[in-house]
């Protein structure tokens, strides 16, 4: 089963008294299309707080299953944020996966990298390019004073290279996003980018901002959980 993302629930109801997901955008297991599922055929389990839901594509047909289920404690007791958690099965086997990302990533820098990732898993690749670029550019901009942010993405890359310690291979595929964007944002019938060069700016950036942000926080993560022992 697959985790659905917040964001892609898109409106909610009630079945035996429980709140449950009644439209999700999701991609189909199937046929791969991106779609909107309208949930129906609620069946409510009292005992485990759920309610198993029926979803049809509209583009083949085909039913997928949907779990909406409460749980306001997380493993640990803790009170979580969300209080609904909603499942899909089959999961998608198609496309590139949304990255579970931590709140340190600010919001419009998400967004940027998740509507990158849906251009690639529709496969319109120069959109994929152009918001690969518009990512990386997100990326610095919010690595510099905000008095700095309205120099070109070529100016930021150095001026986070000058005042931050950013590896070299970083700096040479920031770079390369960077020149792939460009690739993307004119028109040119014979050097368009492929989807192996869209799938690969998608995973340079996953991997910087991984760097910059993710891995920051597991290790602050792993420090709060020794200091507790």
């Amino acid at each position: 089963m697959k985790l659905i993302d917040e964001k892609k629930i898109k409106s909610w109801g009630m079945s035996g008294g429980f709140k449950v997901a009644s439209s999700i955008s999701a991609q189909c297991p199937f046929c791969a299309e991106k779609v909107i599922f309208a949930l129906r055929s609620h069946t409510t389990d009292v005992n485990s707080s759920s309610v198993a839901s029926t979803g049809i594509c509209p583009g083949c047909s085909r039913a997928v299953f949907f779990w909406t289920i409460k749980s306001t404690t997380d493993s640990d007791g803790n009170v979580r944020h969300r209080e609904y958690d909603v499942f899909m099965y089959p999961a998608s086997e198609f496309g590139y996966p949304h990255p579970k990302l931590p709140s340190e990533v600010p919001e419009p820098l998400q967004k940027a990298l998740l509507s990158t990732i849906d251009s690639l898993n529709s496969q319109n690749f120069p959109a994929t390019a152009v918001g690969a670029r518009r990512t990386l550019e997100g990326i610095f901009k919010y690595r510099v004073e905000e008095s700095k942010r309205n120099k070109s993405l070529f100016q930021l890359i150095d001026e986070v290279k000058n005042n931050v310690d950013l590896a070299a291979p970083l700096e040479s595929l920031s770079h390369a996003i960077r020149a792939g964007g460009n690739l993307g944002a004119h028109f040119d019938a014979e050097h368009e980018p492929s989807e192996a060069q869209a799938k690969q700016m998608v995973e340079l950036l996953d991997y910087l901002i991984s760097y910059l942000y993710v891995l920051p926080s597991q290790i602050t993560d792993l420090e709060k959980s020794l200091a507790r022992e």
